[in-house]
């Protein structure tokens, strides 16, 4: 089904116009991530919405075991940029009476006209080059 949903992105992206591909984003509750899965292509923006009413931050992981940590404020996004196909999992941890943990991933297919100059960064995330 993940084959699927990514050719068919591959696909839609493709046929559109320059610039039309939207941002896409992912919306933070307190104890679940919509969508868990999200699947979006190389270059394409993606914003993290804390729709919780708490405080929260989310782990993004890298190769070496190590995360980059960002808080998210209440009712404020945070945005990451993914250059690099594959599968990019991250943490939420929603604070609380007590800490949700939410796990979720961003599945990434190429697009075959982006090309970043970078070769060292897997993501940016809020401005910053995570390095794999």
């Amino acid at each position: 089904m993940t084959r699927w949903l990514a050719a068919l992105t591959a696909v839609l992206a493709a046929l559109a116009p320059a610039g039309a591909w939207a941002d896409e984003s992912v919306v933070i509750e307190a104890t679940r991530l919509v969508p868990p899965v999200l699947t979006t292509m190389t270059g394409q923006r993606v914003t993290f919405v804390n729709r919780s009413q708490r405080h929260m931050h989310v782990e993004f992981a890298r190769d070496g075991g190590e995360h980059h940590l960002v808080q998210v404020p209440a009712g404020s996004p945070i945005w990451a940029i993914f250059h690099r196909p594959g599968t990019h999992a991250y943490v939420v941890h929603v604070y609380g009476d007590r800490t949700e943990t939410l796990a979720g991933r961003v599945e990434v297919v190429e697009d075959p006209h982006y090309k970043y100059e970078s070769p060292s960064c897997v993501a940016t995330i809020m401005g910053v080059c995570i390095e794999p």
